[in-house]
């Protein structure tokens, strides 16, 4: 088998708590604009897509960085309050990349951000396409893992599989 006829990539979502506590988190502190915010009740499209019976939702797109992004707050049935650890099977990132992370750091730092990466502070990245980069985890509002990279070099461009 050659592979999916796939033509892109749509987007990608986090299942948040609390929709408009995630928006201010990635739209103010991430630069994400804010696309469309709606609610679909139960019957309706979420529902039926992903199977949950009675799924009422909050749908938040935002889009930066050439990048969709979706939060999805289910309003009913709730789920788990905080996002599983990044060890953990189904668990999800965003990532970033900045030109001077130890900057970036210090404003997180000081909006209060939870940061996971070891002392607090950017990592030397070591091995693979990002050798010799920084790179540094923290948590959203909700426990998700989001990285940010300073790469020492781009990554190649065009169709990849």
């Amino acid at each position: 088998m050659s592979g999916l006829p796939i033509t892109g990539l749509h987007h990608f979502e986090i299942t948040c708590s609390d929709a408009d506590r995630s928006l201010a988190f990635y739209r103010d502190l991430f630069g994400m604009r804010l696309v469309s915010d709606r609610e679909v009740e139960p019957g309706g499209f979420v529902e039926r897509v992903t199977g949950i019976p009675g799924a009422r939702v909050r749908l938040v797109h935002l889009q930066g960085y050439g990048a969709n992004f979706e939060l999805l707050e289910y309003k009913e049935p709730r789920g788990d309050s905080r996002a599983r650890e990044p060890n953990h099977a189904g668990s999800a990132h965003l990532c970033f990349v900045v030109e001077d992370l130890e900057l970036v750091c210090d404003r997180l730092h000081a909006a209060g951000v939870r940061i996971r990466s070891a002392g607090g502070r950017p990592v030397r990245v070591v091995g693979g396409p990002n050798d010799g980069g920084k790179g540094l985890y923290l948590d959203d509002p909700d426990g998700n893992a989001v990285e940010i990279l300073e790469l020492v070099r781009p990554w190649p461009s065009g169709p990849q599989a």
